[in-house]
Order: C-alpha cells, then sequence, then structure tokens
C-alpha cells in the first residue's frame, strides 16, 4: 500500500490503548470490531506495516476476548 494514504495517522507511535480508541473515534463501534476495519481498510499489502499493525491488534483484542472461554 502506498505511504499516501494512511487508515489513521501517526498510528506508528500510539500505543494499543490509544489506537483502539482512534479506531473507535473513526468507525464508532466496539474496539474490536473498530480495529478490524482498520485492518481491512489497510489490507492490500500484507507486508506492509501498518497492516501488519491492525491486523496484530485485532488477533490480540479477539484472543483477549475469548480467555476462559470453553
Amino acid at each position: 500500500m502506498s505511504m499516501d494514504y494512511l487508515v489513521i495517522e501517526d498510528w506508528e507511535i500510539l500505543t494499543e490503548a490509544e489506537a483502539i480508541e482512534a479506531a473507535i473515534d473513526r468507525h464508532g463501534e466496539d474496539g474490536t470490531t473498530s480495529v478490524a476495519y482498520c485492518a481491512l481498510e489497510s489490507w492490500g499489502d500484507r507486508g506492509d506495516p501498518e497492516y501488519q499493525f491492525w491486523f496484530a491488534l485485532f488477533l490480540k483484542l479477539i484472543q483477549r476476548e475469548h480467555v476462559g472461554w470453553a
């Protein structure tokens, strides 16, 4: 993906909590869904650092939601 388009500007300096908040501000959904939307928006080149950031954060949120779930 081109550096001309960023899903969330300055995503690389955000903490995970700040990134989730920025995703919610952008998409108006719960944190996991908003982060998933950001990953989908940045999808195109799976080697793109922005895509990897959003997708990794999405996976982390999904795993956290299922802790203790049988």
